[in-house]
């Protein structure tokens, strides 16, 4: 496709074409030039990832460009491009992250806010340290037989220019 967005648009239509019983799917797509440093991506419905300028102590969420696909057919994406100057972090989740819940209380999740301080306090740190400790935070906040969803993070750090 000539574009993220044109790709993610043709792919939805298929999906809608084969979507069988309300199938729908999430999806966070980028495209990162390493050497720019620039990212492009398209957010279908999936959970904002987490953008960390190293020079700022706040971290900012990159928002959903779409619906999620195999909704609707006619559906448009947008993309975005954003520029990760040397030290920035950006973090990927699926929702196991912020769904994860403690068996005591399984009505009280991890959620975003929880997720957000985490990687605040820690994005400075070498991603796999990032990966790293929130492993460690949802191991401890979690039941002990684990999430009941999927848990996939990946961590992008721009090292250097």
């Amino acid at each position: 496709a000539p574009s993220p967005a044109i790709g993610i648009a043709r792919a939805n239509r298929l999906i809608c074409a084969d979507a069988a019983g309300g199938m729908f799917v999430t999806l966070f797509y980028a495209q990162l030039d390493p050497l720019t440093g620039q990212l492009t991506y398209v957010n279908a419905g999936h959970d904002p990832a987490i953008l960390c300028a190293n020079t700022q102590d706040r971290c900012a969420i990159l928002e959903r460009t779409g619906l999620v696909l195999g909704v609707d057919a006619d559906a448009v994406y947008t993309q975005r491009t954003v520029q990760l100057e040397p030290g920035d972090c950006v973090l990927l989740y699926t929702d196991g992250v912020t769904d994860a819940a403690l068996d005591a209380s399984p009505d009280e999740r991890f959620g975003s806010e929880r997720l957000h301080a985490l990687v605040e306090a820690h994005h400075r740190v070498p991603a796999s340290a990032l990966v790293a400790a929130l492993e460690q935070a949802l191991q401890d906040y979690s039941s002990p037989a684990g999430p009941f969803d999927d848990v996939t993070v990946v961590a992008i750090r721009r090292l250097s220019k």
